[in-house]
């Protein structure tokens, strides 16, 4: 019996899903700070150099992942948007919650990681962003105010507040959690929290049910 010769190994190739997955891990991390610092300095002053240092990157980099400024300013906010309405859906649609404290845990959320004014920051981008830019941008912020909007709309159903009308309590409410930017909220409330029963508290008395008839959240005033 001859044995046969053994085949040398092959040496295989580093595979695509790897390189793809690398990829994506690091287009996320920069899509991540570039919305932090958009956020936080707005759009003029942010570069994609400074992008670049902050992710430990070269800009050559971003330029792979990203064709513009204008194309990661875009990118950056809606995968914000979208990260901020898959928590609001996590918070917002738990059932066996009254609504009026799931309004505060979303509240105290959105108040625990305060950025900028967002619509100053977009009116002072929107020259720079085209027509689809604006309009995705816009989509993506209207799906968190839609999932708020669905959860008002069963509330009142269920007679658990007056029967106004939810887009426009939905935007009410985020109005008045855009206190949590100023500095002035520090003098209203020490905390997150107490500054979300505050606000939640103004906003319930508004859309609340009279006290005889109210199945949830303080008295009205």
């Amino acid at each position: 019996m001859t044995n046969s010769p053994m085949k040398p190994k092959t040496t295989r190739p580093p595979g695509r899903p790897k390189r793809q997955a690398n990829e994506q891990a690091t287009n996320l991390f920069i899509l991540k700070t570039a919305s932090d610092l958009f956020m936080e300095y707005g759009y003029e002053p942010v570069t994609l150099q400074q992008i670049a240092k902050v992710c430990g990157v070269t800009k050559a980099s971003i330029y792979y992942h990203f064709e513009n400024k204008a194309q990661l300013f875009t990118a950056a906010v809606t995968a914000m948007m979208e990260k901020a309405k898959t928590t609001s859906q996590q918070i917002i649609q738990q059932e066996d919650m009254p609504l009026y404290d799931r309004l505060v845990m979303l509240a105290e959320r959105k108040l625990r990681f305060p950025h900028g004014d967002f619509e100053a920051i977009l009116r002072k981008a929107s020259d720079s962003l085209s027509k689809e830019q604006l309009k995705s941008i816009r989509e993506s912020e209207e799906s968190i105010y839609k999932v708020l909007t669905v959860s008002l709309t069963e509330a009142i159903e269920k007679e658990e507040i007056r029967p106004l009308h939810p887009l426009l309590m939905a935007h009410t409410l985020a109005s008045m959690l855009m206190l949590g930017n100023r500095e002035i909220a520090k003098e209203i409330a020490p905390s997150s929290k107490e500054l979300a029963h505050t606000i939640v508290d103004m906003f319930w008395n508004g859309v609340g049910l009279r006290t005889e008839q109210q199945t949830g959240g303080p008295g009205t005033i």
